[in-house]
């Protein structure tokens, strides 16, 4: 089951999110998503989630900010821009950051 809100336009960049896989016995979690940076910078790319029925891929492109409501077992990110960015992934009061100045950055959550 994926859970989505608001999509951004336009691609500079690349990201991946690949989602860990889990055993039978894991539940899926509610995710929090958000892609916050400087005014303008872009990022594009896709996210694979692991769920319940397998995994799912989604693609996601845009400008800065961008937050999305994702429901799965585990996301790991990959996450590629020219410009300065911060990927977070929070589920239940915890969270998982990581800031770039171009380039890429690499965030797991399971």
């Amino acid at each position: 089951m994926l859970g989505r809100h608001s999509a951004g336009a336009g691609a500079a960049a690349a990201l991946l999110i690949v989602a860990g896989a889990s055993g039978a016995a894991s539940a899926e979690k509610s995710f929090s998503l958000a892609i916050t940076g400087a005014a303008g910078v872009r990022y594009a790319g896709q996210c694979t989630l692991t769920t319940a029925a397998g995994e799912e891929t989604i693609e996601l492109s845009g400008i800065v900010p961008r937050h999305e409501e994702l429901t799965a077992e585990a996301i790991a990110c990959r996450i590629e821009s020219a410009g300065s960015i911060t990927v977070e992934i929070a589920r239940a009061g915890s969270r998982s950051r990581s800031t770039i100045s171009g380039g890429t950055a690499h965030i797991a959550v399971r």
